[in-house]
């Protein structure tokens, strides 16, 4: 049972460690322009918390099959030996844990920031397009009243 637990708390560690790399990877990915990079990124980071919380449930079940309540529970039946590289690997999660945190939250404010500049600018070049007047000559050379909106195509068919 200390094996299958202590297997566990490794393999959440590692995947908390890789998870704070992905996040790394997508900040510098936002930096330079590269959405379609983020993206298949962010499906691959999506995929891996999906894992570490599959991990996580097995690692309650595992506890509460065994009649033990959470992890807390269970240290405090090790020696003392034992029970410090548990807590070395557990410590190693919560550190991990806090700084994805951190780093999807930096992440999550530069992509706000970067949706709102390309909406400003997309209005920007439609302002810039869109007539501003709206009496205007028509390809004819007739006065034609138009719209206030851009159209590319404007006639019957």
């Amino acid at each position: 049972m200390q094996q299958i637990i202590l297997g566990s708390l490794i393999r959440q560690a590692k995947g908390t460690e890789l998870l704070c790399q992905l996040l790394r990877e997508e900040y510098s990915l936002l930096r330079a322009g590269a959405p379609d990079k983020v993206t298949g990124l962010e499906m691959c980071i999506q995929d891996l918390i999906r894992q570490l919380v599959r991990e996580r449930e097995a690692l309650v079940h595992r506890l509460q099959s065994a009649g033990m309540t959470n992890l807390a529970v269970f240290l405090e039946t090790l020696p003392a030996a034992d029970r410090r590289i548990f807590e070395t690997w557990r410590a190693k999660i919560i550190t991990h844990e806090q700084d994805s945190g951190q780093l999807a939250s930096i992440n999550a404010d530069l992509a706000m920031a970067l949706w709102k500049q390309s909406g400003v600018l997309l209005s920007h070049f439609q302002n810039q397009v869109a007539p501003r007047e709206r009496n205007t000559y028509s390809a004819k050379g007739t006065w034609q009243d138009r719209t206030a909106t851009a159209t590319l195509v404007r006639g019957r068919l």
